[in-house]
This record gives C-alpha cells, structure tokens and sequence, in this order.
C-alpha cells in the first residue's frame, strides 16, 4: 500500500472518531431530564392559608406571596397550578414571575429543582355581594397544586366589605348639596371630594369614612356636620386594612399637583393639606369624632363671613397624624374634651391669628415616628409671619382666645433646650388677659413670655399619664396640680358636666386634661 493510501486511510479513520465523539456530546447535551417521581416527595409551602383583611368590594388587595419548596434531591414536575373556581375566580395569580391569564386551564408542567424554591403571588378583588348589606363576608378560594399525583390545596381567605364610594383617583369631585351620609355602609374616597360653598355634608352616629392615597374632604365655604355619639363615633381613617398598615401615618390626606415658575424654570410641587380642609368653613360641628392617618388630620383656614366659629370641635379624637394633628391659620375653633396626640411632628399647630377657644383638651405627643426625636413641639403658637418683601404681618388672636384646663406635653421633654409649647407672639403685652389658664405646659426658653400664662398653670411638671406608651392619657393621683377650674362660662354646664370616655366630671374643680380622674 502507497504511502498516499495508508494516510488517505488514516484520515478518514481520525474523522469517524471525532464525529462519533461529536454525536456522543450531542446526545449528552440533549439527554432527556430524570424527574422525581416519587409519590412520597410533596412540595412544602411558605404557609397553608394566604389571609387578606378587609378588602373593600371593586379595590384591588395587597399582594401576598406564597413560596413553593422543594425539598428533595431531583426535580420535582408540578403538573397543575390552578385556581379551582376557573375564570369565576375573584383572585389572580402569578407563577414563578408569569401572570396566569387563562384561568380555563391549570398552569402545567413547573420544574422546580432539587433545593430549589419559587415564589407564588395572590392578589384578589372582591365582587360586592348584595346579600351581604354592611356586614363582611367572606371570599374563600383554594389554590391547587397536583404533583406526583399528590393533590395539595393552599386555603386564600379575603374579608369582602361592600362600600359607598365618592370621588375617583386624582380627580376633583363636587358633592351634591346637602348631602347626607350614613352608617348603612362604610364610605371610601378617592380624590378630592368637596363640599361646596353654602352647602353642608352631614354624617350620621357611627359612619365610617375611609380615605385613599391623597384624598380627603375639602370644605369650601360650606359646612361638615359631624355629629357622633359616645357609642356611635364618626370614623376617618386610611383605606388600607391589611397589616402592615395598622397604625401607619400619612395613608391619606388631599394633595394638590402645583406648577411654578422659579428662576424661569418650571417646578412640580405637590402641596398637601387635611384629611378633612376647612377653607373659610361655616360653623361645621365634630362630635365624638376619631381621626387617624392622614398627613394632616384637620386643616383650619379662616372662616366663613358672617359665622360664628370654623369648626366647633368636642369629644374628639384626632391621633398619629404624619405632620400635624390639628393646624389653624387664622382659624376660629371653639371645643372641649378633645385629645390630639402621637403625630409626626405638633399635634396643635395655631398660626396667623384667629380665635381659639379649646378647654379640657390633651395635646400629648409621645410618637416614636423617626426614633421620637420630633423638630417640632407637641403645642405651636404663632401670630406674625415675614411678607416675602420682607415687611411684617401681624395677625393676632381674638382677646378671647383662650387654652383653658388643658394639657401639652410629650416625650421631648426630657431634651435639653427643647420646648414641647412654643409661643411666638409679636407682641405679647398687646393680649390682656393670659392664653393658657389653669393647664400644664412644657418650655425650656429663656425668652418665653410669662404673661401668656397664669398662676394656675404648671410649667414643667410631667403629667402622671396611666401610660402614655400604650396612649392611655387618662391622669393618676390626687395631687392638686392636675385640679383645673370651672369651663361654664364659656361653655354650658351641661356639656362639660362629662369628660371624653362619658365619665362623670366635677364641673367647679375639673381634672386638667380630655380625662377626668376616677378616685
């Protein structure tokens, strides 16, 4: 044989070998998976039932996650994932990051490897259920997962709640006039939902109004009556139930997109006021009233021509305010039996002026929002403001303003240099008679004018609350430093004649403070 045939030869042979070790790593790289088939080998789940509180009937819930695991060392083939009621289904599911939009057919054939995990995300949003008027229901689903020919079934559980809903997501929505809301079903808001000018809304005993993100009732010009019972308060509170959100500040609250013009630039600013705006209000009336959440629980501005008051404020509870509880500018606010406390930063904020006439009132801060190291003082006093020409504005009270029985205090105290009742009048001789008379207050400022107080009035003196980290403000002891004096005049006799939890008060030698003391 030539010695072109041997290496003729020899070619040809090295190229079988390397397209038969070519093949050989083609049917490697394509060798079909071994599934674990085990009948004994389940998945194990983050948890067996998925819970979502109150969802309101048409709104969208929090979204939950379930995590799948699998425990073993193959790969387990999840044959089916299913919502057992198909396309009736009032909840949506996403697997592994893939929203399933065919509800007709299981999702199939899910490798989850040896080890390995994947998460499961539920959401629901709950059809309104007529049969069920005011009380909740109950939306039930199972969540089905089949592998190995193990059936395994995850409970979802939603609380349903029919609802009345005003106003519509960033949208200015004008009340009709006269307007009467009941208790029959919770009312939610969306937006900025107005009572227009001579005009009044009126919420019967035990209505419950939920603000959204950015909503709140604005009063222009108009009236809000409020007139709740000791057993049947008028609720404002967020509109998230599950949770996480409990006792979360700032769920809601009106905001406004604004556009300005600064050094020829545009800028976006978003201006917030109350949960509930009272713009140059006509005598509105909140009785028995609870507030919580929002960014601003009451915003005060003026008031209307020719009324009396703003906002008549009594037995009432505005609490964990993002800011501010209640803030006046220039407002006229008359009250008794009122406690504000734990906000962000003041919970009675009175600037530019007014009339204020708030008797028998606890304004305590102990919130612990940012580590409880708030900038701003429990109680905030102002009457003057610098005009961007730079020329003064002088707005002061009404001689009849007046904080009688009242306490301010909060856990600030303790710092130095840190007032928790700030004053800043432009002229205080100009008022004739004190400001605060027979109530307890903080300050720790060298400047701060004595006139402003009277010889009732205790500085300093840290109130005994029951407990003022679990919010119990009502007062211990007998000491006579918590004894104030008679509210009648101004207010009827009658009306004082009860503090905020319906306890019998002594009307000549009340107790300081929303809370009377019980022996």
């Amino acid at each position: 044989m030539t010695q072109s045939l041997l290496f003729q030869k020899a070619f040809w042979t090295a190229c079988v070998v390397v397209s038969l070790s070519l093949i050989s790593g083609v049917w490697s790289g394509c060798q079909r998976e071994v599934w674990d088939s085990n009948p004994d080998h389940a998945l194990r789940f983050s948890a067996d039932t998925l819970f979502f509180d109150t969802v309101f009937a048409t709104v969208g819930s929090v979204t939950l996650p379930l995590k799948v695991y699998n425990d073993f060392d193959g790969t387990l083939l999840i044959d089916e994932i299913e919502l057992e009621s198909g396309i009736v289904s009032q909840y949506r599911v996403n697997v592994n990051g893939s929203p399933v939009t065919n509800l007709t057919q299981p999702v199939r054939d899910v490798a989850l490897h040896a080890g390995d995990s994947m998460y499961v995300f539920v959401e629901v949003t709950v059809d309104p259920n007529s049969a069920a008027g005011n009380v909740p229901f109950w939306v039930i689903e199972n969540l089905r997962f089949l592998t190995n020919g193990n059936e395994q079934v995850v409970k979802l559980m939603a609380r349903g709640q029919n609802a009345i809903f005003h106003g519509g997501p960033n949208e200015l929505s004008v009340l009709a006039c006269d307007e009467t809301w009941t208790s029959e079903l919770p009312h939610v808001i969306y937006g900025q939902v107005v009572v227009d000018s001579a005009c009044t809304l009126t919420l019967e005993p035990g209505t419950t109004v939920y603000g959204h993100d950015g909503s709140g009732i604005l009063v222009y010009q108009g009236s809000l009556v409020a007139e709740g019972t000791l057993d049947e308060p008028i609720v404002f509170r967020g509109d998230r139930l599950d949770d996480d959100y409990i006792g979360s500040p700032g769920q809601w609250g009106l905001a406004f997109e604004l556009t300005d013009t600064l050094s020829g630039n545009l800028v976006n600013a978003t201006a917030f006021r109350g949960g509930i705006w009272l713009y140059r209000a006509v005598e509105s009336e909140f009785n028995h009233v609870v507030l919580s959440d929002a960014t601003v629980g009451i915003w005060v501005d003026s008031v209307g021509f020719g009324a009396e008051y703003s906002l008549q404020l009594r037995n009432s509870i505005i609490t964990n305010a993002e800011s501010i509880g209640l803030l006046s500018q220039g407002g006229h606010i008359v009250g008794y039996n009122n406690l504000i406390s734990n906000c962000g930063q003041a919970c009675g904020y009175f600037a530019l002026g007014g009339n204020i006439q708030m008797h028998l009132s606890t304004f305590a801060n102990y919130s612990t929002a940012g580590g409880g190291l708030r900038q701003f003082p429990t109680l905030y006093v102002n009457d003057w403001y610098e005009a961007s020409d730079g020329s003064v504005q002088w707005r002061p009270f009404s001689q009849t303003t007046e904080f009688r029985n009242c306490i301010a205090y909060g856990n600030n105290a303790t710092l130095n240099d840190f007032s928790e009742v700030i004053v800043d009048l432009w002229d205080a001789s100009f008022y004739a008679a004190p400001m605060f008379t027979s109530s307890a207050i903080h300050h720790q400022e060298e400047e701060f004018p004595e006139s402003v107080y009277d010889g009732n009035t205790s500085v300093n003196a840290a109130p005994p609350f029951v407990n003022a980290v679990l919010e119990d403000f009502r007062i211990e002891g007998t000491a006579d430093l918590w004894t104030g004096i008679p509210s009648s005049p101004p207010f009827d006799v009658f009306d004082v004649s009860v503090d905020l939890a319906g306890e019998s008060r002594n009307t000549q030698a009340p107790t300081k403070g929303c809370y009377e003391r019980i022996p």
